[in-house]
């Protein structure tokens, strides 16, 4: 996806540079507009600075543009997790929600580290099946009774840095008598 929007933009702006002219010109609102033809005979030639490029002269091997790339490597080292705790909800908390709806949130510190991820856990099993860059996550549906919530942070390539020690919370929906 990435690779595609950058191949157009590329391209857009090489069809722009590769006119004889880019112009100038304002609208009657006062808004200013550049343009490859110009709309009327009172746009002017923009005065465009020199077009930025980089060449690797060094002969260094280019980063890799996805993770698709084979031999591509996370670019940012994992930064070491000393603490994850469960927010919310807290110990013991009773939810009288009808819908089952748990607000659950995690603290990561020093902070969720680039590439890593959060999988949420309900009394055992993984609520998303892949980690999530998020420190929250809403549950829906939880049936009435005592149930368990924790949450591990993993790495970029899914390893465990940490896991939350799990809390305890209780569902006790309003019933119809």
């Amino acid at each position: 996806m990435r690779t595609a929007l950058a191949s157009v933009l590329v391209f857009s702006a090489v069809s722009v540079f590769a006119a004889d002219s880019v112009y100038r010109w304002v609208d009657k609102d006062g808004v200013i507009h550049y343009g490859g033809q110009p709309p009327s005979k009172d746009a002017k030639p923009a005065a465009l600075p020199e077009i930025q490029t980089y060449s690797n002269r060094a002969g260094n091997k280019a980063l890799p543009l996805s993770p698709l790339d084979a031999d591509a490597k996370p670019a940012v080292p994992t930064a070491a997790v000393k603490d994850v705790r469960i927010l919310a909800p807290v110990q013991d908390e009773i939810f009288r929600d009808p819908q089952g709806v748990v607000n659950v949130a995690v603290s990561v510190s020093p902070a969720l580290p680039v590439g890593a991820g959060v999988i949420f856990y309900l009394d055992g099993a993984a609520k998303n099946a892949r980690p999530i860059a998020a420190t929250s996550m809403t549950f829906n549906g939880i049936e009435r009774g005592e149930h368990s919530v924790t949450a591990a942070v993993l790495d970029a390539t899914g390893k465990e840095l940490m896991r939350a020690p799990p809390v305890t919370f209780h569902s006790k929906p309003p019933t119809a008598r």
